[in-house]
């Protein structure tokens, strides 16, 4: 499975995907501070990307490797979770990506194909973000899709490290989708 737009194509994640994106991790550790597990060689990624695979199998999770189409190289992950086609609901999440592409346009596409997939294909009424309440970047990046804040999940879970997180709930559903659909198309169109 594929999606792509201008310059971002999602790959569904394959087993030997793992080097590439642990390698972005590597280079920059920082990237892994707000995620919910241990990241600390390439068996944990190789690791991480067999359960996503077990999940997808099992029809729970859309795991997606980022290619930046300009340089044909992985830059970095997302992808759709906790997928229930009897509420059609899901989240959007464990997305990270190498500090080359950020601030340029590959999360606005990313989070229009993902967010399309959801409501166009999938059929999905509500989408799901969720993100640690310290993590005042990536709260931002969501509320400038146009996702509505929800509240603060208090202690929402522990993380691997022992500390317990508080995470920003943030929604887009399916009534609010074509207006999103269309504020994410002009943000697209402002960066070529």
């Amino acid at each position: 499975m594929e999606l792509t737009l201008n310059r971002v194509k999602l790959q569904l994640m394959q087993l030997e995907h793992a080097e590439q994106l642990y390698k972005i991790i590597e280079e920059t550790p920082s990237l892994w501070s707000y995620m919910p597990r241990q990241m600390r060689s390439q068996h944990d990624m190789e690791e991480m990307v067999k359960e996503a695979l077990e999940s997808y199998k099992e029809g729970t999770v859309l795991p997606f490797v980022v290619v930046d189409q300009f340089t044909n190289s992985i830059v970095g992950s997302t992808r759709l979770y906790d997928i229930s086609a009897d509420y059609k609901t899901l989240e959007l999440g464990y997305t990270f990506y190498a500090p080359s592409v950020q601030r340029t346009s590959i999360n606005t596409e990313c989070k229009y194909l993902l967010l399309r997939h959801a409501f166009e294909t999938l059929q999905m009424v509500r989408v799901q973000i969720k993100t640690d309440l310290q993590n005042k970047r990536a709260q931002k990046a969501i509320e400038r899709l146009g996702a509505i804040k929800e509240g603060v999940l208090r202690n929402e879970r522990t993380l691997y490290t022992g500390q317990t997180r508080d995470a920003c709930v943030y929604s887009v559903i399916s009534k609010e989708w074509l207006t999103i659909k269309e504020n994410l198309q002009l943000l697209l169109q402002k960066n070529y």
